[in-house]
């Protein structure tokens, strides 16, 4: 087996053994066994169990950022975009469910917590452009707009993580329906929000 097959097949046996507990009680021996190497192996291509661990998370949070980003991209307009980067998040979390809990079971973890931020971090910067591409010019100062949109896109990023945390524990639901759910929450809002609406407070009776 080549060298790159044998890396790969230990991230793929790290991706699982990880996935089923945690990062302490995961042993680079389960890993060895699962890829059907030795652990002596595991050595020649990571130094540690937390840089394999490192690799894990850096495999996935670059192809989860790749697939929304490049579908944001491709797609023409505004809500086309924010549906096709949802459907590409969920897409992820569909097919490559391991990887995902990995990312979510320990965020105290500072391997996982580091990674996690950096996927929160480029896939608000994604939205954020999307909603700075769409959003009327109004009275407000440049700052102030800029803060609104940031604070926009973190929302729509954490709404998005947690139904898809709850879409894990809820697998019999169709991906459209929750696609669909997504979309009449975050888009509906933004639309209403691109006609120059605004909430205002109601006054204590």
């Amino acid at each position: 087996m080549a060298a790159a097959d044998r890396r790969a097949a230990i991230l793929a046996a790290a991706l699982e053994a990880f996935s089923s507990s945690d990062f302490h009680e995961t042993s680079l021996e389960a890993v060895a066994e699962r890829a059907g190497v030795s652990k002596a192996l595991i050595y020649e291509h990571f130094s540690s169990k937390r840089e394999l661990h490192a690799a894990v998370l850096e495999t996935y949070v670059s192809e989860l950022l790749r697939r929304v980003i490049g579908a944001i991209t491709a797609a023409p307009g505004g809500g086309q975009r924010l549906r096709g980067g949802a459907d590409a998040f969920l897409a992820f979390v569909e097919e490559r469910r391991e990887a995902w809990r990995m990312l979510v079971r320990n965020p105290e973890d500072p391997g996982v917590a580091a990674s996690v931020a950096r996927l929160q971090q480029e896939a608000a910067a994604a939205i954020a452009t999307l909603i700075e591409a769409d959003a009327p010019q109004g009275d407000e100062a440049p700052r102030e707009r800029q803060l609104a949109i940031e604070m926009l896109a973190q929302q729509q990023v954490g709404a998005l993580r947690a139904l898809a945390n709850w879409w894990d524990d809820n697998r019999d639901v169709p991906r459209e329906a929750v696609l669909k759910m997504l979309m009449e929450f975050a888009w509906l809002g933004l639309e209403r929000l691109s006609r120059g609406e605004r909430w205002e407070a109601e006054s204590p009776v």
